[in-house]
């Protein structure tokens, strides 16, 4: 007996010491209209870049909406890391591939919050408004309660788009910029102060701003050094920095490579300068194929470049801060203009120069 109650003891003592999966939780109500499907989306902003984007591939979890307007998303998938995250809802007559996100009056459709895989979070909208997140609040952590006051700065900005006078916009949106990096400053949540500053139109406010932009990577550097947040922020900064003072590695790689290309250009104008005056004419500089460096420009010889790194569309638009769609009219230019029908044809037009 006194064996059997030893045994019981030491598996209830095993049983207490094994760690639990954890367990997120998101739940609440939402104003859920006619015109809205009975279904609410959670997905993960994985970079940056998909702080606004729709995508069926960046969804995590569905839920059913009730007809009181409930709901309840809960899991153990999630990253253990904190993340951005989006809560929305699709209008009925759209599906995953082509969800819009509408911002501000009766059909603002989603919320960020930040979440891991232990995330408890309660979500509430006004009842008194139509919109389906309409004057919601929002019940968890420090950090929510942070991104809670951050959407109350940067979703009416999207009202800029509605003021008639150029005047009255530019001061809306200095304004904004002016409460963004503000709070960004005094957040006690670096990744809060993150999602403030990726609010910034950077390509705008960067160059008389540079010394703000910078001091916050290094921030981002000191507190979540590893993150992949802080590496697309870091990256961005160098690919504006470069545009002023500080050059990031790839621009040296291009400028390198457009030196070799000038220099053996030389060469080849030096050699047919000696061909031209020794043997006659035939040899002359007009009866030379155009090189890479004549015919490209300074963009197409850095996409020529990382083309030679092995590097995808997808990677180069996001290295250069561009659309894939952009990349690939690059791309057609400068096989046109090296008579290639490939990648590997480009770069050994480009190899046979040198």
């Amino acid at each position: 007996m006194k064996t059997i109650i030893k045994q019981g003891l030491l598996w209830s003592m095993l049983l207490w010491a094994m760690p639990t999966a954890a367990n997120y939780k998101i739940h609440g109500r939402v104003n859920l209209g006619n015109e809205w499907q009975p279904k609410i989306f959670l997905a993960i902003i994985e970079e940056l870049s998909d702080y606004y984007r729709a995508s069926p591939e960046l969804i995590v979890n569905v839920g059913i909406i009730q007809s009181d307007g409930s709901f309840t998303l809960e899991g153990d998938e999630l990253p253990a890391e904190d993340r951005f995250y989006r809560l929305y809802l699709m209008k009925e007559q759209n599906t995953e591939f082509d969800a819009c996100l509408y911002v501000g009056g009766d059909d603002h459709n989603f919320i960020h919050v930040i979440l891991n895989n232990d995330s408890q979070l309660k979500v509430t909208a006004d009842s008194t408004y139509y919109a389906p997140f309409g004057n919601y609040t929002i019940e968890g952590n420090t950090e929510n309660h942070l991104m809670r006051e951050l959407s109350r700065m940067v979703y009416p900005s999207f009202y800029f788009y509605q003021i008639r006078f150029p005047t009255e916009l530019r001061l809306s949106e200095e304004k904004l910029f002016s409460d963004l990096t503000r709070f960004a400053d005094t957040c006690s949540s670096t990744i809060v102060a993150l999602a403030a500053v990726s609010n910034t139109d950077m390509e705008r406010y960067y160059k008389n701003n540079e010394n703000f932009y910078k001091s916050f990577g290094d921030r981002l550097s000191y507190e979540i050094e590893d993150d992949v947040y802080t590496r697309n922020y870091l990256r961005k900064l160098q690919f504006y920095a470069g545009v002023t003072s500080y050059i990031p590695n790839w621009v040296w790689v291009v400028m390198a490579l457009q030196g070799l290309i000038i220099l053996a250009l030389a060469l080849v104008n030096v050699r047919m300068h000696w061909q031209s005056k020794h043997t006659g004419p035939g040899s002359s500089e007009e009866n030379q194929e155009p090189q890479p460096a004549e015919v490209l420009t300074a963009k197409e010889l850095e996409i020529l470049q990382m083309i030679a790194e092995g590097k995808p569309n997808k990677e180069i638009a996001n290295l250069l801060f561009i659309e894939i769609s952009t990349v690939k009219t690059h791309i057609n230019k400068i096989y046109t203009k090296l008579n290639v029908k490939s990648r590997k044809e480009a770069i050994n037009a480009a190899k046979a120069q040198l």
